[in-house]
């Protein structure tokens, strides 16, 4: 199915867009509460209730499906994209859609904090089934916690959200959630993306994104480490040098031990520009400074 020529780059990984869009949502849809909660919700009942909350109160229709580690949460939708997307600035998505997001992701975090055996993490896959477009959160059921506990402040918690919007054919008509990855999330894998995704952001601060082009920002963990590729250009020098190797291992850094997640061996840092990598045993990633 062709596409409007201004989505051939809807999968380039410039993601302030949706992450701006997306600390809108959870900061409106979600109200902080300093008291405990006593469970509500059985372990074995966690879809079933997202799915009536959603049903009941939004009147929305979603899909819930469950693994060891992750619940997921599946809505078609006919539109995903504003109508003026590409044509007007600051026009992304359907009002309808953040609208609907809002909900269910109020719904989600509802029952997710009030289980008793809740899952680690959620993804909620909203698919334009026309078009072919997914829209994918995913999140960690312990942040969310923490926020609703007061224990971090919600600027950070949205920052925690892993946001994708990518292109999608097998999402073309599917009603079911036939196309839906069923798999377990694990906290390495959770953790390269949003350390990616962070990367990114830092890079389009109103500090730097004059100074600097991002073209790609990826990260996974494999073989018990995690590895990050990017691509940043250089438009002007900033009166400050900046050591953007530097930059990214303080974001790994500050993440690795804000999750206190101990359970790899290494970091690898390759830019796609200049072929240089930097390659650190975990003691060096905790200390955080590049040896000179």
């Amino acid at each position: 199915m062709p596409l409007r020529p201004s989505l051939k780059n809807v999968e380039k990984p410039a993601l302030l867009f949706n992450l701006a869009l997306f600390s809108i949502i959870i900061s409106l849809s979600l109200s902080a509460c300093s008291c405990p909660i006593e469970p509500t919700y059985k372990e074995e009942d966690i879809p079933s209730a997202v799915k009536q909350i959603c049903k009941d109160e939004y009147n929305l229709e979603v899909i819930n499906k469950r693994t060891p580690t992750t619940l997921w949460i599946y809505i078609p939708l006919s539109k995903i994209l504003d109508k003026d997307y590409g044509i007007v600035e600051n026009k992304i998505f359907d009002q309808e859609l953040t609208d609907k997001l809002r909900k269910i992701l109020n719904a989600v975090s509802r029952v997710l904090i009030s289980s008793d055996h809740a899952p680690e993490f959620f993804v909620l896959l909203s698919s334009d089934i026309t078009m072919g477009l997914d829209y994918t959160i995913a999140g960690c059921v312990e942040d969310i916690k923490k926020s609703y506990a007061g224990v971090i402040p919600w600027t950070e918690a949205n920052r925690r959200y892993v946001v994708k919007l990518n292109l999608s054919p097998e999402a073309i008509g599917d009603e079911t959630g036939k196309h839906l990855p069923l798999y377990d999330i694990r906290m390495g894998d959770f953790l390269a993306e949003q350390i990616a995704q962070r990367i990114g952001e830092r890079f389009q601060e109103e500090g730097l994104k004059q100074y600097f082009k991002i073209e790609k920002s990826q990260g996974a963990f494999y073989n018990n480490s995690f590895i990050f590729e990017y691509s940043i250009e250089h438009l002007s020098q900033p009166e400050i040098k900046i050591n953007i190797f530097q930059e990214i291992l303080d974001i790994v850094t500050y993440c690795i031990k804000t999750y206190e997640f101990k359970d790899f061996s290494g970091l690898e840092i390759a830019d796609l520009i200049t072929e240089d990598r930097l390659i650190l045993n975990q003691a060096e990633v905790l200390a955080g400074s590049i040896m000179q």
